[in-house]
């Protein structure tokens, strides 16, 4: 049972709510707390600011990345949702995920208890790179979040994917929480090819555990008319068809991993994709202890790190993982940590455990919990992995991928959570770090974003990543070969 919730502390924790509903594990003590929050990270954990002339260059008056002004101009206001479930909702409905939303006029902006209007949580500006040298190779990667993709593509949400995608061009499509069933696929991935036709191949992970339940694909762009070789994915049915389920061999008596279609591994010449959908802990943290404990005999983030680091040194490739993270990391991804006195810097430099002062109910709440925190930061320093949009934004705050749709005008006051997450290799983003050179080698990261200020397919923002590739190979080196056993 999930522990009582009262007055305020009981309305901060159900506007955060998570969609995903969970499965049993042990309970654990909480790690001892240490700093978290601080721009300036860890390597492995947020990255340092970096040098001027390290990092790309941003767009000013040019237009930027995502296809020029106009477009993200129509990003900016995303259109208010239709009212879903109030407070009184049952929590097994939250479990599995709120209703689609509809459009309706925009809401009046309500009062606080104090009779203070209720304003939107500030959010930084997160302008996108310039684009790349002409004639640059680009490997271009977008994550959703479609929470149900039946209804997605049954609705009138379609439209909302196809015209992202559009917009974005992704060579290589990650959606997650599909919660597919075998037998669905065959109908998914055919109106998926009527809706986005560029896209010629992909591959899916389908929870076997429990029907209709979790689950992964990948969707990859052809190469465009004449690109042979030049093309990010050359032969992208070959890649799908080499890509690989779950974390490698040794770990079948974790079922959550084996079976739950949480992981697909992609391999291409220059570096390894990882899409990811991790567990939630719970409404009743039942799920905290698999994700966070490590000295169990099974655990999620212990796994994750392991696989990463087997696939970098089995490969001798970087790896980027995409997806849902289900942990808001630092006190610039949480909502409500923008209203404490101290935030951002004096409450970033705090105990993980203190940060959550006037705001204790956040520590039973999935995603929130200060040991989820900090086993997330434990997974980028042993996994040799960075978090690219704090790498490319290091002082950006409030920009966030989850919006609860238990509460309707959290989206119009930008009060949502940071999940979602595009992590690559130390040597991927080594460019970024502070008194870096301009020049690096490649492949590199050239971009990192949250697309928050467009409409959502979902709950769920779609977050993307680029990675500038080497010159495109001879044919006969660029035939990468099937992955091995991890």
């Amino acid at each position: 049972m999930a522990p009582k919730k009262t007055g305020t502390a009981f309305a901060v924790a159900l506007s955060t709510a998570f969609p995903e509903s969970p499965a049993t594990a042990t309970p654990k003590a909480a790690p001892q707390p240490q700093a978290l929050g601080s721009p300036a990270g860890a390597a492995g954990g947020t990255p340092a600011k970096a040098a001027r002339g390290g990092r790309p260059k941003k767009a000013t008056a040019e237009p930027d990345a995502a296809g020029g002004a106009a477009e993200r101009a129509a990003c900016a206001t995303p259109p208010p949702r239709k009212r879903g479930g109030g407070a009184g909702k049952a929590v097994a409905e939250e479990a599995q995920g709120a209703p689609e939303a509809a459009t309706e006029p925009p809401l009046k902006r309500g009062k606080s208890s104090s009779g203070a209007l209720k304003l939107p949580v500030p959010r930084s500006p997160t302008p996108r790179a310039q684009q790349p040298p002409e004639g640059s190779r680009v490997l271009r990667l977008l994550s959703i979040n479609v929470a149900g993709l039946r209804p997605v593509l049954a609705g009138d949400k379609a439209a909302v994917l196809k015209a992202t995608v559009e917009r974005e061009a992704p060579d290589v499509l990650c959606l997650s929480e599909h919660k597919l069933k075998g037998e669905d696929v065959g109908a998914a991935e055919e109106r998926l090819r009527e809706l986005l036709p560029e896209y010629t191949a992909a591959r899916w992970a389908v929870s076997t555990a429990k029907k209709g339940y979790s689950g992964v694909a990948v969707l990859l762009r052809g190469p465009a008319a004449g690109a042979g070789q030049a093309a990010p994915i050359a032969d992208p049915a070959a890649v799908a068809a080499a890509a690989t389920e779950g974390m490698g061999e040794g770990l079948d008596k974790d079922t959550i991993i084996s079976q739950e279609g949480r992981l697909l591994t992609l391999e291409l010449p220059e570096l390894l994709i990882v899409a990811a959908y991790v567990p939630n802990s719970g409404m009743d943290l039942k799920r905290l202890a698999y994700r966070t404990d490590r000295g169990l005999e099974s655990c999620w983030d212990r796994s994750l790190g392991e696989y990463v680091c087997r696939l970098r040194e089995a490969r001798g490739k970087p790896v980027v993982v995409m997806g849902d993270m289900n942990c808001a990391h630092r006190v610039q991804d949480i909502w409500n940590m923008h209203e404490r006195p101290d935030f951002p810097e004096g409450l970033s430099a705090k105990p993980v455990d203190a940060q959550y002062t006037g705001l204790t109910a956040l520590k039973k709440q999935s995603g929130l919990t200060p040991e989820e925190r900090l086993s997330l930061s434990s997974l980028l320093e042993r996994a040799g992995l960075v978090d690219t949009f704090r790498a490319v934004h290091p002082e950006a705050s409030g920009v966030f991928s989850f919006f609860s749709q238990r509460t309707v005008q959290n989206r119009p006051l930008n009060r949502g959570l940071r999940l979602d997450y595009a992590l690559a290799s130390d040597a991927l983003c080594a460019h970024l770090r502070d008194g870096a050179p301009p020049a690096a080698a490649l492949p590199r990261v050239h971009d990192s974003f949250i697309l928050d200020e467009c409409e959502q397919v979902a709950d769920h923002s779609a977050v993307g990543c680029w990675v500038l590739l080497p010159p495109a190979a001879p044919a006969a080196e660029a035939a990468g070969g099937p992955q091995a056993s991890a």
